[in-house]
């Protein structure tokens, strides 16, 4: 988990986001317990408000499950929920876009894959 945050979105939503990242690494596994809000608010230091925002966010899309007395702890079906959604919000949010870019520069698909190919390399 990253303890840097930036200003240009929610805290809590950083917070969520950070967590939601150890997921889809693998740092935490479908069952492993989360840190707690208290270990979150000393890690970020951030308000305890902001931290309960965050995992309660969590906590309703079903990434984490609460277990009572003992704390949150990673769902079976997170990995695969975050999948679903982050290639969905990357298709939307970047692919689209990308594809509208290249039709109003006259960019043909087999140049526009040339460019993703030359670019996938240079960045392994």
């Amino acid at each position: 988990m990253q303890p840097s945050l930036d200003n240009d979105r929610p805290i809590f939503l950083q917070i969520k986001q950070a967590i939601e990242n150890d997921i889809l690494t693998g740092l935490l596994a479908a069952n492993d317990q989360i840190p707690s809000n208290s270990q979150l608010v000393s890690f970020f230091g951030v308000n305890p408000v902001t931290v309960h925002r965050g995992v309660s966010l969590l906590l309703e899309e079903g990434l984490v499950y609460k277990k009572r007395g003992l704390g949150m702890f990673v769902s079976p079906e997170a990995p695969e929920l975050l999948r679903r959604k982050r290639q969905k919000d990357f298709e939307q949010g970047l692919v689209a876009p990308l594809i509208h870019q290249a039709f109003l520069l006259g960019i043909s698909r087999e140049d526009l894959h040339a460019a993703i190919d030359r670019n996938w390399k240079e960045n392994q």
